[in-house]
């Protein structure tokens, strides 16, 4: 499992995954220790208790050459005897034989002596003879001439090489057994959690407008109950988002209905003669009451294009070369008003997106040329293609916008100082939000006459699709 990353200095929580992975893990752990631990005492205490026997078998046979028949003791080991019981590869082995005195009979001198009481089985201490850790059996012989004492002693290293081959012998195939009984788990929790990270992976891949309820029925039963609560969060969405739509379309009727009254009275009053007498005052009614609308119809559409307005819409294939066709005739009027060379270069582009929204975008980006461009000027609306990317693009020779501005001009309300236009500073946020919407990105640049050319590149549809739009 990867570490967790810090984020803003706090830790992340752990995933599912590594929670129940470790939530098994542990008890295996414990479990693998105990087991360990109790297996391994067991088999040294038997591997101890043959070693002892061992001991055990040595003093019996230094037992059977003690002779107490005579005047005195008598051990008779002859030098071969004391060679075989000597004899080990690995450990150095110590006897001595005491009388009742404590007087040595035979074996090595300063070998320590344990009391221990007369009986027929020998008695097992750990000790040291010589600096080196040894295992002592003592046992106490009665005879005619009082108890002989015996002790046999021997170093550790057969106990301590035993004691490792014993631990290797519990660590690998318990280790073994762990890993393959964690490698089992692992995979068991991936599978069990595939169902989870399928529904992870539908909710990332949806957009901010997918508010459509997650099927629960294929679902484990133990996360049911959290996506039935995210459906219901996404119904009331849903439900707000409907409710702001009505609001919206509510909000333009009222206000466009008294705006729209007002301009008729203004036009009436003037075609009747009322206002001869300040003829510029009623232009600049006019011209204040078309700002007012013109505002008003901004708000609205800017309103609608927010993302948790559009949440709910639905995107399908739009013709982008459609939208620029059907649009020229809301622009000739104006356009020729101001003696503007409004041109149109059409090559079929395609792509999937809302198409009221598409066709603001193009109306605030040509509304936006004809507000800056000066009489006589020129601008040219196209769509097509560039390269793999569907495009729409305005172009006009206009005074254009500074380099330090464009970073600028795309926010809400925001003007070029010195700008000559009447605009109210949100087409271009308009089209920012738009652009957004539908995965494009806004290109505002210089053409090499001068002027501005701002472009919207979408990605464009698959090639069925787009097979399908023509048929």
């Amino acid at each position: 499992m990867p570490p967790a990353t810090e984020i803003n200095g706090k830790r992340p929580a752990l995933g599912l995954r590594q929670r129940l992975l470790l939530a098994i893990l542990a008890p295996l752990m414990m479990v693998f220790a105990v087991s360990v631990f109790l297996d391994y005492r067991l088999a040294k205490e038997t591997a101890d208790a043959a070693f002892d026997q061992s001991l055990a078998d040595a003093l019996l046979d230094i037992a059977s050459h003690i002779r107490s028949g005579g005047p005195s003791i008598d051990v008779a080991l002859s030098a071969e005897a004391e060679a075989m019981l000597r004899s080990d590869a690995s450990d150095q082995i110590y006897f001595a034989v005491r009388d009742t005195t404590g007087h040595l009979l035979v074996g090595d001198a300063g070998l320590p002596e344990m009391l221990v009481s007369t009986g027929s089985q020998p008695e097992f201490r750990d000790s040291r003879f010589r600096d080196r850790p040894t295992r002592t059996a003592v046992q106490r012989v009665a005879s005619q001439r009082g108890d002989i004492t015996i002790t046999v002693a021997e170093t550790l290293s057969k106990r301590n090489r035993a004691s490792r081959r014993i631990l290797t012998a519990m660590i690998l195939p318990n280790l073994v057994l762990i890993f393959a009984t964690f490698l089992a788990v692992y995979f068991g929790v991936r599978k069990g959690l595939a169902s989870l990270e399928e529904v992870e992976r539908e909710i990332a891949a949806r957009s901010p407008r997918d508010l459509r309820e997650i099927d629960v029925d294929a679902t484990p039963r133990e996360i049911r109950p959290m996506l039935i609560r995210l459906n219901e969060l996404f119904a009331l969405l849903r439900d707000a988002s409907a409710a702001q739509q009505r609001f919206l379309a509510d909000a333009a009727h009222q206000l466009r209905t008294p705006l729209a009254g007002l301009q008729t009275q203004i036009e009436i009053a003037t075609m009747a003669g009322r206002v001869e007498e300040d003829p510029e005052r009623l232009v600049h009614i006019e011209e204040a009451t078309g700002r007012i609308a013109h505002l008003v119809d901004q708000l609205l559409i800017y309103a609608r294009t927010e993302p948790a307005a559009a949440a709910a819409l639905v995107f399908e294939p739009v013709s982008l070369d459609a939208i620029a066709e059907k649009s020229a005739s809301l622009f000739l009027d104006r356009a020729l008003a101001k003696s503007i060379d409004l041109g149109f270069e059409i090559e079929p582009a395609r792509v999937d997106g809302i198409p009221w929204m598409l066709r603001e975008a193009l109306v605030n980006l040509v509304d936006n040329a004809l507000r800056y461009t000066p009489a006589a000027g020129m601008i040219t609306v196209r769509s097509g293609k560039r390269g793999p990317f569907a495009l729409l693009e305005v172009e006009d020779n206009g005074p254009g916008v500074p380099a330090d501005e464009r970073s600028r001009v795309f926010e809400r309300f925001y003007r070029v100082p010195g700008s000559s236009g009447e605009g109210c500073g949100l087409g271009l946020s308009i089209v920012r939000e738009i652009a957004e919407l539908h995965g494009a990105r806004i290109e505002l640049a210089e053409p090499a006459t001068g002027g501005t050319r701002v472009a919207l590149i979408f990605p464009a549809v698959g090639v069925e699709q787009a097979q399908n739009l023509s048929g």
